[in-house]
């Protein structure tokens, strides 16, 4: 009996899997409202070439938002159908400059408190909804050079996501990205099932700009 569970067991984990990945395409493939033909364009080129589509000529990325995913399918897409509850964290300066820091551990959280339903409903929103015609998958924005001056709080982000399964922290995204990769998800879950991009990140930023904590004069 046990032999026949873990059989069953195993023949499914592929599809579990195949179908989290699958989500959030089969619903932008059903409630795409603009810009369809040239999306599942841009979506069948970036399966069949690798690296992305060069740069052409006149033509430039285009922030639309070009899907109509509702709140309740939304809430069924990876990490939004993974994890219980969402957390912000403004950040607690710690006279360290090395990146990449783990933004679970406590020692980096100022304040705390989970997001709100509206909040969570405009974040969905953004990540599912918006999308960058023109890039080609391409990973567009979220670089900024090293300067040689150091100020402790440009070199930390301004806050940080944290998502939560069973009472536990398990994911985070740190916003600016601007180029250390402050998050903790796979590559693929984060470029890919997020579409990621400077215009996304500014109205992120915008969403919670009151979680921010004001200038203070530059620590050394």
């Amino acid at each position: 009996m046990r032999a026949n569970i873990l059989i069953l067991f195993l023949i499914f984990i592929p599809f579990i899997v195949f179908s989290q990945d699958e989500n959030l395409t089969n619903y932008r493939n059903l409630y795409c409202v603009k810009n369809c033909k040239q999306y599942k364009y841009e979506q069948e080129y970036i399966k069949q070439n690798n690296p992305s589509l060069p740069p052409r000529k006149g033509v430039y990325p285009k922030f639309k938002r070009i899907f109509s995913i509702p709140l309740e399918q939304r809430n069924e897409i990876y990490p939004f159908n993974r994890y219980d509850s969402i957390y912000i964290a403004s950040p607690n300066y710690i006279v360290e400059r090395e990146e990449k820091r783990n933004y679970l551990d406590k020692k980096y959280h100022n304040s705390i408190r989970q997001i709100s339903l509206n909040e969570r409903d405009k974040l969905s929103d953004i990540l599912f909804n918006y999308y960058e015609l023109n890039s080609f998958g391409a990973k567009t924005g979220l670089f900024n050079p090293e300067d040689e001056d150091y100020c402790i709080q440009s070199r930390y982000p301004k806050f940080i996501l944290l998502f939560m399964k069973n009472g536990k922290f398990e994911k985070y995204i740190a916003f600016p990205d601007e180029g250390f990769n402050r998050y903790n998800f796979t590559s693929k879950d984060y470029y890919q099932n997020f579409d990621w991009s400077y215009d996304k990140e500014d109205m992120i930023l915008e969403i919670f700009k009151k979680d921010i904590l004001p200038e203070e004069k530059c620590k050394k």
